[in-house]
């Protein structure tokens, strides 16, 4: 460095100048570059995290609309699958239905002498009976061996209820679809109008009365129904039984539904 002339050093200095500004401006170019780089790319991930959200959210909405549809379909379209008992548990049951005979006697109250009960007027063509733990129904026409037997049961247990429920909820007149999904269990009047409608005398609306598990009642219907067939609601024959299934058990039992308050 000594030995370079003043010239010299002068170029030299000049180089190392141009070399330093050199650097700085491709630094800077090169941290413009890479912070544009880096700006793209966060853009373009959250672009593609608000694509998946929507994707997820699509895939989300389908699968809720398929489990809604599957579940819609489910309760329409349940297949029957009949609770059958063991033979111990028949003969179990059959023990506490004697004793309940026994113990009960001959005092059955008649349905038809309720206050509450003027919509009853004669004996059902066809008793149904739904249990809240199969999707089905067990059908009993009045040549049925037992059908006299479970009618003087029911009644006795529909001339309790209307004691104890002034309301009348457990003959509210739920749809067929609704016992269907429900896990109550019910009895249905079923009666064959033919071509009499509303206003004829001799018409009678069915009756649909839900009941507990904690009864008599239950304890025989869900005997007899051992050696029945378990039926689907299209073989049932009617598309409702009741025509307005809107209506308050009081109102559906108390009031003509063209004359009703």
């Amino acid at each position: 460095m000594k030995n370079l002339t003043k010239k010299q050093k002068v170029i030299l200095i000049a180089i190392v100048v141009i070399i330093f500004c050199i650097g700085l401006l491709v630094g800077t170019f090169l941290g413009i570059f890479i912070e544009e780089n880096t700006k793209q790319a966060k853009t373009t991930s959250n672009t593609q995290i608000v694509e998946d959200k929507e994707e997820n959210n699509v895939l989300e909405n389908s699968i809720k609309d398929d489990s809604n549809n599957q579940n819609e379909i489910s309760s329409q379209e349940l297949p029957k699958v009949k609770k059958q008992l063991s033979e111990k548990e028949m003969e179990e049951l059959k023990i506490k239905i004697e004793k309940d005979e026994a113990d009960y006697g001959n005092n059955y109250l008649k349905f038809r002498d309720s206050g509450y009960a003027s919509i009853y007027q004669k004996t059902p063509d066809k008793i149904y009976y739904k249990s809240g733990k199969e999707n089905g129904f067990y059908k009993y026409e009045t040549n049925d061996e037992n059908f006299e037997h479970l009618l003087e049961v029911i009644e006795d247990r529909m001339s309790y209820t209307v004691m104890e429920d002034y309301n009348l909820y457990a003959f509210t007149p739920d749809s067929i679809q609704t016992m269907l999904t429900s896990k109550d269990n019910y009895i249905i009047f079923d009666y064959d109008n033919g071509a009499l409608n509303k206003q004829d005398a001799n018409f009678q609306k069915d009756i649909i009365f839900r009941f507990s598990e904690n009864t008599r009642l239950y304890r025989l219907v869900t005997y007899l129904s051992q050696n029945k067939e378990l039926i689907s609601k299209e073989e049932i024959g009617k598309k409702e039984f009741a025509t307005d299934t809107s209506l308050s058990g009081y109102k559906y039992m108390m009031y003509d539904d063209y004359n009703s308050p």
